[in-house]
């Protein structure tokens, strides 16, 4: 028979009031005021709402590059101009840019006679067409060569005139696959029990310090982490933008695998790469030799105020010949090679729903506790299919 005296006071919080499985706690708000100076990268990173699938997927859609590359000579009596792939992938892709009733221009850098400027008008283009015909607006007064540019200059229509051709674009699906990170701590009796110095709490103390490892591994795969598909034997891997890039389908003056000593000369022109694809980058990420060479170029022209106390020079961004402003992102033990251009304004970190961050108590097994912290997500890249990510690969 119960003692009423000691009854719980109707309405009052007590543990009778938890409902079950409060071993298991959603600490995801942990990530969203997490700014550790350990991992610059991850705190310009947003996350996105969560999702319930087995992958991220996101479309892409290019628009093209407003220009084709002539893939042969053209002589100013020929009547067709065949695109090379123009920096899309494919023929295909880069054509589908063009429809009749279009105004291309052209110009050779060193004609024998007159002053290269070429306008052609694009006349008819069969559906999924390897090649245009064209009418000579302004023709050469040579073969145009293989390599020249034809830019879009606009699509024009006479009055009255009927519909041209569907323009619309091929769309595409990309997609990355969630990754879990883990991280498990095992506190035995006398270790709890134990009095340690400025340690009031053990397991306390061990989530806190799994948690930052966790954030420098969760900046890490970001960059380095490549794809691996999830069966019963092996985890499923994420890809990081390293992994994307790695694949070897993306191409372009965005990605340099040559340089090993970063110039500014170099620098600059991948930036300008990035932009001409469409990213706005605003991030450099690499190895702390990296950032320090943007110091020895801009040396003659750092100025401090006339009353500073300090000595030295020190820069947080770079200000590229394009107009781009970088801030400088040094990672402490990054692998040296590696340098990334990155628009982190498309980069998102998306979290499987309810996964973000859980902490769990497990069963107790003998004479020790134990918890884990797990993590469920993945970074969503956009516009990497179309360069708008930089990336050095063999700096020393």
């Amino acid at each position: 028979m119960a003692i009423t005296e000691h009854a719980i006071v109707s309405g009052a919080y007590a543990t009778t009031s938890i409902v079950s499985g409060t071993e298991r706690r959603d600490v995801s708000e942990l990530l969203d005021l997490w700014a550790h100076r350990d991992t610059p990268l991850l705190n310009r990173i947003k996350w996105g709402s969560g999702s319930g699938g087995l992958s991220r997927e996101w479309i892409t859609e290019h628009l093209g590059l407003g220009y084709v590359v002539a893939s042969g000579a053209i002589a100013s009596a020929n009547a067709v101009l065949v695109p090379g792939t123009s920096g899309m992938g494919s023929t295909t892709a880069a054509i589908r840019q063009l429809s009749p009733g279009m105004l291309l221009y052209a110009h050779m850098s060193a004609p024998t006679s007159g002053t290269g400027e070429v306008w052609v008008s694009v006349m008819d283009k069969a559906d999924d067409a390897s090649s245009v015909g064209i009418s000579w607006l302004v023709a050469a007064s040579e073969e145009v060569a293989t390599g020249t540019k034809f830019y879009i200059v606009g699509h024009f229509a006479n009055e009255g005139s009927n519909p041209y051709d569907d323009e619309s674009r091929p769309r595409a699906i990309l997609s990355n696959n969630f990754t879990i990170l883990r991280k498990d701590i095992k506190i035995t009796g006398s270790q709890a029990a134990t009095d340690m110095y400025a340690v009031s709490s053990e397991p306390t103390h061990q989530m806190a310090m799994r948690l930052l490892e966790m954030q420098f591994e969760r900046e890490r795969s970001i960059l380095y982490s490549h794809t691996q598909t999830r069966s019963t034997t092996a985890a499923g891997l994420m890809n990081g933008v390293y992994g994307f890039i790695y694949s070897g389908s993306i191409t372009g003056d965005n990605i340099d695998s040559t340089t090993t000593a970063l110039t500014e000369s170099t620098f600059n022109d991948v930036v300008a790469a990035c932009w001409e694809n469409g990213g706005t980058p605003n991030v450099f990420v690499g190895n702390v030799k990296q950032m320090r060479l943007f110091t020895d170029w801009d040396d003659s022209k750092i100025r401090t105020r006339p009353d500073a106390r300090m000595g030295g020079h020190f820069i947080t961004s770079y200000l590229t010949d394009t107009g781009l402003e970088l801030d400088l992102v040094p990672l402490r033990h990054a692998p040296m090679n590696l340098g990334f251009i990155l628009d982190t304004n498309l980069m998102t970190l998306i979290p499987k729903k309810g996964r973000k961050l859980i902490i769990e108590k497990l069963a107790k097994v003998g004479d020790y506790d134990r918890w884990q912290l797990f993590s469920e997500y993945t970074l969503e890249l956009r516009k990497y299919d179309m360069g708008a990510h930089g990336l050095f690969s063999e700096l020393a």
